[in-house]
């Protein structure tokens, strides 16, 4: 397994599948039900106010998955 150094490690990479499965949730939820509803689940769940910012703002400001 490579190790990863934490030092250059990049700020916004997404801390495990937990959270992704929790951002995905919430971008689902924002479609569905609206933002408030998608920002609420969102806090409620830990994931941090700058990816909140930056996944509900729209699909151009979201990381690509690979």
């Amino acid at each position: 397994m490579e190790a990863i150094d934490t030092r250059t490690a990049h700020l916004h990479v997404r801390k495990d599948r937990l959270h992704s499965d929790i951002v995905d949730k919430g971008v689902l939820l924002q479609g569905q039900v609206g933002t408030m509803c998608a920002l609420e689940y969102l806090k409620g769940h830990g994931i941090g106010i700058d990816v909140i910012q930056r996944v509900l703002t729209g699909p151009e400001c979201r990381r690509k998955v690979s």
